[in-house]
């Protein structure tokens, strides 16, 4: 079977799932299926454009090289490919590795529990940016805000689910 087949065989079998969570949410009731039928309505659309895409491109664009890693020249600034340089995958990861990645998920959560998905959002994405200096302070504010308002729409406006303010909540209304 050809790689072109095996792909088209994988989307079809996607939209089979899409379309039997359409099926399954007709049962439930109008607050229940606020979730699963635009996601799978959106999975629908996205697989089918994937579909299209896939069959109207020649197979060569469809062959990559796996192990070329993007490499940054330090004198030019251009980005190019290196066949020669592997990534590492072979090596495990550190227990210092897994415990700050546990450690990370603990600051999130702990944030959301204390302070709210709103005020987390801003201050772990802003921090996360601000620690990892993949953006500089003006544009990882920029992204932070405009990440922090998405989130606040699509779960507070458009989906109308009910706010959680945290645990400080009380401590921050017997100020007020």
């Amino acid at each position: 079977m050809s790689r072109r087949a095996q792909e088209n065989l994988f989307a079809v079998m996607l939209l089979g799932v899409f379309a039997g969570v359409i099926v399954l949410c007709q049962d439930f009731g109008p607050r229940a299926r606020m979730i699963p039928l635009p996601l799978a309505i959106f999975g629908i659309i996205l697989t089918a454009i994937q579909i299209i895409w896939q069959n109207l491109r020649s197979t060569e664009d469809l062959r990559m090289n796996m192990i070329s890693v993007p490499a940054q020249d330090a004198a030019t600034g251009k980005t190019e490919f290196l066949p020669e340089a592997k990534p590492a995958a072979d090596k495990a990861p550190s227990w210092r590795q897994e415990a700050g990645a546990f450690g990370v998920i603990g600051i999130l959560l702990s944030l959301v529990l204390t302070l709210g998905p709103v005020p987390a959002v801003f201050l772990f994405t802003g921090g996360y940016f601000l620690v990892t200096r993949h953006y500089s302070l003006r544009a990882g504010l920029a992204y932070t805000a405009i990440f922090t308002v998405a989130t606040y729409l699509l779960f507070f406006v458009a989906l109308e689910i009910q706010p959680y303010h945290g645990l400080l909540t009380p401590i921050i209304e017997h100020f007020q």
